[in-house]
């Protein structure tokens, strides 16, 4: 009888020593899942904090995107109303309109400038890194991504009237004569304005040549005689017309988003 209870007995103790040890194990289990779901949970923090520093540098290199993009729109609004000045009165002589200017040089000097172009870029070097890094979704401001979306996949540098094919410019250079053509490159060509951190092409307001007035009004009667220059001026106006359009829309679009960002930058 003593040898069952002591059996017993020793049983009890085993089985105690082995719950401690199944409560221990479960124990350290616990701790180790505690431990990396702390530093899951750090890591996410961490993570979260360099998106959002990241983000907030994204926001500030686009809001001097579309400061340069303002410039350059403003500078190409500016470059095509000079064109189309030089255009109309290009077009009046054509016209033989009593506004037309009488001095022949002049004369020469609008069909000239009026064949002047701006090629158009965009600034959109932070947005396209965005767009090829897929870091587009690091934007977390709904109006703000939206309204990148629908202002950069427009490229209006590369749509619409901007690209049209400016045929008088083609048409007249392979007519005027050499001399004429390198007078007026030399002494009337485009000078750079610096508008912030950047310098934007205009056309000089006025252009001086030395050029004989029996010899320019020669070359201008001869270039009166050619309608297909007088239809291509007229081509080349209402292009220049449309262009102010369009920018002005684009325009309206980037002042909603400089606002937006401005106000992201200004929390």
């Amino acid at each position: 009888m003593i040898k069952f209870f002591r059996k017993i007995r020793q049983k009890l103790l085993q089985e105690n020593r082995f719950s401690k040890y199944l409560l221990y194990a479960v124990g350290e289990i616990v701790l180790v899942v505690i431990g990396i779901l702390i530093a899951l949970q750090i890591n996410n923090w961490n993570q979260d904090r360099l998106n959002k520093d990241l983000e907030f540098q994204y926001y500030e290199r686009l809001l001097d995107d579309v400061g340069e993009e303002k410039l350059i729109i403003e500078a190409t609004l500016n470059y095509s109303k000079q064109v189309s000045e030089h255009a109309k009165s290009a077009v009046a002589v054509f016209e033989n309109s009593s506004y037309a200017n009488p001095d022949p040089v002049a004369n020469l000097v609008d069909m000239y400038q009026a064949s002047q172009l701006l090629d158009p870029y965009s600034a959109s070097s932070t947005y396209q890194e965005l767009i090829a890094s897929g870091q587009i979704n690091l934007i977390q401001n709904d109006s703000i991504k939206t309204a990148l979306i629908r202002y950069y996949d427009i490229e209006w540098s590369e749509s619409g009237v901007a690209i049209l094919e400016n045929t008088y410019r083609k048409n007249l250079r392979g007519k005027m004569p050499d001399d004429v053509q390198a007078k007026i490159r030399s002494a009337c060509g485009d000078t750079y304005v610096k508008t912030g951190n950047s310098y934007f092409p205009k056309l000089p307001e006025e252009c001086n040549i030395q050029l004989d007035h029996n010899y320019a009004k020669s070359i201008v009667e001869v270039l009166l005689k050619d309608e297909s220059l007088k239809n291509d001026l007229r081509y080349l106006i209402g292009n220049e017309e449309g262009k102010k359009n369009d920018l002005m829309s684009t325009m309206v679009q980037l002042e909603n988003l400089n606002m937006l960002l401005e106000g992201i930058n200004n929390d």
